[in-house]
């Protein structure tokens, strides 16, 4: 059977998906009065980028019968990179679009975070809410039919392993799902600071800053690739080594975002070597 507290735990964190970034954004309207629609345009942007565009890029590159597709798929190291190219491209493109095109005359830096929220909470909803949809569904089954009772009734779903299934429930501890929704705030964390750190290149004439916000991104893609991919199983040491990996890359974004957030109103425009520096234009 699956645990009471796990289960819990799965309807807990689906909750959070969903109510915390849009009650964020919403205190953080009423707290700074900046207005709430690049939160909506962080949402459509996430769609129209991450979502559309990659998958249309998948499609030319990865799908079946592509002359890429037997190259990309062969090798752990250039699936990897495909996808950490493409992931940072285009979704850092997205961010870029927003904040140059659409809200060019928004030049208050709060709505880099206004946006992040809208960006980041459909990010987390879609790439973690459905597992969490059907580990919630599956979960109750279990509880309620039994393991064998499980297999019986769901024997005709196709492309479905449901001794995995069964497996992967069944031994999953509290543990294992507070590591779950500690990855799903590191990527949450990621994309505000990431949406920071490209405001402030467009808005400042930066542009390295793009180009920077890309290579992030591309190397926070690494775990989901290679979980993708098959190369690790999922274990709880390699998750955490998995997680460790990302909070370092993060956490140096993070400085470098928060520092040049910090700094926006200022008449001095930080390039990346400031950052790094302990002279006065960096110890802001």
């Amino acid at each position: 059977m699956v645990s009471n507290s796990v289960v819990i735990s799965f309807y807990a964190i689906l909750v959070a998906l969903v109510t915390v970034p849009i009650m964020v954004a919403v205190l953080l309207k009423i707290k700074t009065k900046v207005k709430f629609s690049p939160f909506l345009l962080g949402m459509l942007a996430y769609f129209t980028f991450a979502v559309v565009c990659t998958a249309f890029v998948n499609i030319i590159f990865v799908n079946k019968g592509r002359p890429t597709a037997d190259l990309i798929n062969s090798n752990v190291i250039v699936y990897s990179l495909y996808f950490a190219v493409v992931t940072g491209i285009l979704e850092e493109l997205g961010i870029f679009v927003v904040f140059k095109k659409i809200l060019g005359s928004h030049d208050d830096k709060r709505t880099s975070i206004m946006y992040a929220l809208g960006h980041a909470g459909l990010d987390a909803f879609l790439i973690a809410g459905p597992v969490l949809f059907v580990y919630i569904t599956c979960s109750t089954a279990i509880n309620e039919l039994g393991i064998e009772g499980f297999k019986t009734e769901w024997a005709d779903i196709q492309n479905f392993d449901l001794q995995e299934v069964i497996d992967v429930l069944t031994g999953m501890s509290i543990g294992d799902v507070l590591l779950m929704g500690l990855e799903r705030v590191i990527y949450f964390a990621m994309h505000i600071f990431l949406a920071m750190m490209v405001f402030y290149g467009v808005k400042r004439e930066a542009k390295v800053y793009f180009w920077i916000a890309v290579i992030i991104r591309g190397l926070c893609t690494v775990p989901g690739s290679l979980r993708n991919y098959g190369s690790y199983t999922g274990g709880a040491m390699e998750t955490i080594i998995m997680l460790i990996y990302t909070m370092v890359i993060v956490g140096v974004l993070g400085f470098m975002s928060i520092k040049l957030y910090k700094s926006y109103d200022s008449e001095q425009i930080l390039m990346p070597r400031d950052l790094f520096t302990q002279g006065k234009g960096a110890m802001l």
